[in-house]
């Protein structure tokens, strides 16, 4: 009885060693992907998004020799879970991001656009607003969190119980501006660069009671999936090749210098704590 069972064991242990050794390679190999996915926050309608951003998208296939494809995210909501999860494999956003995907999603920063971003908290010269003090309690025109400029601004309250209350604003900085000029809000939360872009005449009426501190301007980060393809990506990027593949974009969002810069992941060191922990992070 014993000879016969360990007769049996031998050829079913014979029998599996090939097949094992067979299979081994292809449960090891990393299984080459059929497309990447490239997405940005919703700041547009999923038209204006495939509009901006589907260029790209074409000129990058081309390059990888693999698929890219534009996907609009459905929401907020969905843009954060999906990022969460990693599902995206590059990624345009605000630098608080960047610096998330850096941190936890092992993401590279690849180009950003030219200069610095920052943001002004305005009120009007012909009230008794004086200080960040006198704002508690009281409303200010500003994007949802997790808008960027929010996140700044709400570092001046690092108290939670000593905080204004935030109006929320659906659009861009005209639509804030708007809401401010129009008495919704004692304070707004400004874009420097929208802020310049005022009349004189607005500006004569302004008062800038704070300046945040300046971040990199808005990144394109890869996943480690694209990791070794890092340095083609990058260079595409800043060329002027690259340039005119994303004029859509940067004629949006950098009105004179219409291409992208270098940049790297020390930058963004520390960015993501506007993300966490906070009461309007994220």
């Amino acid at each position: 009885m014993k000879m016969r069972y360990a007769t049996a064991l031998y050829h079913i242990t014979f029998l599996w060693i090939p097949l094992l050794a067979w299979l081994a390679p292809a449960v090891s190999a990393e299984v080459e992907p059929q497309q990447y996915i490239l997405s940005a926050p919703p700041r547009e309608t999923p038209d204006k998004g495939r509009e901006t951003y589907a260029p790209i998208a074409a000129k990058l296939s081309d390059l990888l020799g693999v698929k890219v494809v534009y996907e609009a995210p459905a929401g907020w909501a969905d843009y954060s879970q999906k990022m969460r999860k990693n599902k995206y494999d590059i990624v345009f956003d605000g630098p608080h991001f960047t610096a998330w995907r850096v941190k936890h999603l092992n993401h590279t920063p690849i180009a950003a656009l030219p200069g610095q971003i920052g943001f002004y908290l305005i009120t009007k010269k012909n009230t008794n607003i004086k200080s960040t003090r006198s704002l508690v309690g009281k409303r200010i025109c500003g994007i949802v969190s997790p808008n960027l400029g929010t996140s700044l601004v709400y570092e001046f309250f690092p108290n939670p119980l000593l905080q204004p209350i935030l109006h929320e604003v659906s659009g861009g900085m005209k639509e804030v501006y708007s809401s401010f000029t129009n008495g919704a809000c004692v304070a707004a939360i400004l874009r420097n660069t929208s802020y310049r872009q005022l009349p004189k005449s607005e500006r004569l009426k302004i008062r800038i009671l704070k300046k945040t501190r300046p971040l990199p301007n808005q990144t394109l980060t890869i996943s480690h999936r694209l990791k070794e393809q890092t340095h083609k990506l990058a260079d595409f990027l800043v060329s002027k090749e690259g340039a005119v593949a994303a004029q859509n974009l940067l004629s949006r969002y950098s009105k004179k210098a219409r291409y992208f810069q270098q940049t790297k992941t020390a930058d963004y060191a520390g960015i993501e704590r506007l993300l966490e922990g906070v009461v309007w992070g994220w």
